[in-house]
């Protein structure tokens, strides 16, 4: 009797850990410290949304025609519409890490690149929610990372700093490499790296604002790829 009651707990014990240690979604864990799942798009779409707000175009879709290592890449295809404003064509993942992350890198590559409008730009952002140690009563503090394509600012968002990480035009068919340290950049622009959030989102996209009716110019084929979050010294990108 007590050797199958040791039995059935030791039994309990093994199916808790398996259970503990399975990452969502079915996927596998990651290599080290990346707090992205799926960082090269190896395992399909998920965990990766797009949202789907107003403002949100065609969702992303996991693509075999470029990839800067394995077989896949997040790929992005940017087209104009009739309607004015704005269009956001991207791909997101939510994490919840117990402290915040120190350094983010990646690399994307522009297929075609049509401007149709002063304001189309590619950008990455990294939003942190109900952060308790923050400026300001804000749902969440962004910042918010342009990657090319914009000279200015391109619009105005009361919680959110704007760092420019390249000033030029994108360059078609060619990986390139990004890094910052979101870290410091959140200490530098807003006074302090958040404590007590409640989720982290990052965003990495191909948009446009200020289109004017009618204009369908704007287009773009954007891939993103072999994303990474998580400790400076453990940066899988790093040159």
């Amino acid at each position: 009797m007590a050797r199958r009651w040791c039995l059935a707990l030791l039994l309990a014990a093994l199916a808790l850990s398996a259970a503990c240690g399975s990452s969502p979604e079915g996927l596998n864990p990651p290599e080290g410290p990346n707090l992205f799942l799926n960082p090269g798009f190896e395992q399909g779409e998920k965990p990766w949304i797009s949202l789907t707000t107003g403002v949100w175009g065609t969702p992303f879709a996991v693509s075999q025609d470029a990839a800067h290592s394995g077989q896949h890449s997040a790929f992005l295809q940017m087209r104009g519409t009739e309607e004015a404003g704005a269009r956001v064509f991207g791909v997101v993942q939510e994490v919840n890490p117990k402290e915040f992350p120190e350094l983010i890198s990646g690399y994307y590559r522009v297929g075609q690149w049509t401007r149709g409008t002063d304001t189309q730009y590619l950008q990455f952002v990294v939003i942190a929610f109900g952060a308790t140690n923050m400026p300001g009563d804000y749902p969440n503090h962004q910042i918010r990372y342009l990657l090319a394509g914009a000279s200015r600012q391109p619009i105005f968002i009361e919680n959110a700093r704007f760092i420019y990480v390249g000033w030029e035009e994108p360059t078609p068919d060619g990986w390139v490499y990004f890094e910052r340290n979101v870290r410091q950049d959140f200490i530098d622009q807003w006074g302090a790296a958040p404590e007590g959030f409640s989720m982290i989102r990052v965003l990495f996209e191909v948009r446009y604002d200020d289109k004017e009716a009618g204009v369908t110019d704007p287009m773009a084929d954007v891939f993103y790829d072999d994303l990474y979050l998580g400790p400076a010294e453990s940066n899988p990108n790093a040159p």
